[in-house]
């Protein structure tokens, strides 16, 4: 299978574990373009905000066709809203990475945009473009899909390339250091940068393999279960637990495997989910808890984009 600041009290107040966010055009609203939003709609699926995060007790919302970012306060208002300028006019923004300042607060963006595959780097308090990397195309540095970006605590981007299969690794400035091949499994940073991936293997299924910041094979743990499909590296706890998604043994239909596993290799829980698979980034790890979104791009404006605190099954 194959996410200048203004302050506003829009939105009732919700329960501290969910966000509800509305559909629309609107400041605190979040577009999405489908056959009811537009006639002419003639794509293979719709779409609307590509990618969710949660940081601390905010939630952090890319609107991909509104050309914004957001963010939320625990109890639903809307604390920030910047608008993008000198997009292209077939915008769709994949996902974001905030990088923080030395007050460790988000200081500054990098989000990708589909049509020309550029990254940018933007100040979340003026809304000035800082950098600008990459492009279209089929060499090291340039991208055909950009599926998920992350930083690391030094401010280094790391891009996945589901296009090229590869995630590009950038210094803080922009300049690229290395690439690393990679099944478009997903992956993930921990608290010292090392890099998570999922690599797949005929013969013996899952390993999890750890990469160091010079991207040197620190290790690489056996994990199985090669019925599954499909595999996502999410989120790395603060233990040092890993949370990956499968699509099942009989198939995608509508229900993906959540697991938690130890950096031992033991499932220490485990929950089906009901994904909106439109979305690039519709689940978040936060300290030691998990957000999954919840939209339905195919009826909206109907509903509403919601962000829920998940509920772990019995350890088992």
């Amino acid at each position: 299978m194959t996410v200048a600041l203004v302050v506003t009290t829009a939105s009732a107040a919700l329960a501290a574990d969910a966000w509800k966010i509305p559909y629309g055009k609107e400041k605190g609203q979040v577009a999405c373009y489908n056959a009811n939003t537009d006639k002419k709609f003639a794509e293979d699926q719709p779409f609307g905000p590509m990618a969710m995060r949660v940081v601390k007790d905010r939630l952090w919302l890319l609107d991909s066709i509104g050309g914004r970012i957001y963010s939320f306060s625990q109890d639903n208002r809307l604390a920030s809203s910047l608008e993008f300028k000198g997009l292209p006019g077939n915008l769709v923004l994949e996902d974001f990475a905030l990088v923080n300042g030395s007050s460790g607060e988000p200081e500054s963006v990098w989000f990708a945009e589909a049509a020309e595959c550029f990254v940018r780097k933007v100040s979340l308090a003026s809304g000035k473009e800082l950098l600008k990397i990459g492009g279209n195309g089929n060499a090291p540095g340039k991208f055909l899909q950009i599926n998920q970006l992350e930083t690391d605590r030094t401010g280094r981007l790391y891009v996945g390339d589901i296009g090229r299969g590869v995630i590009a690794v950038f210094t803080p400035y922009g300049e690229l250091v290395r690439e690393i091949p990679w099944q478009r499994s997903g992956f993930a940073l921990d608290k010292s940068s090392s890099l998570y991936i999922l690599h797949f293997s005929d013969s013996s299924g899952y390993f999890l393999n750890v990469y160091t910041v010079k991207g040197q094979l620190e290790k690489s743990l056996h994990i199985g279960m090669p019925e599954l499909t499909n595999a996502r590296v999410w989120a790395v706890t603060p233990d040092g637990n890993v949370i990956v998604s499968f699509v099942p043994a009989t198939g995608f239909k509508g229900v993906l495997k959540l697991f938690e596993i130890t950096p031992f290799g033991k499932i220490l829980k485990r929950l089906e989910i009901k994904a909106p698979t439109t979305m690039n980034r519709y689940l978040a790890g936060a300290g030691q808890n998990v957000w999954l979104a919840e939209a339905d791009f195919f009826k909206a404006p109907q509903g509403a984009f919601e962000v829920k605190s998940i509920k772990w099954g019995e350890t088992r």
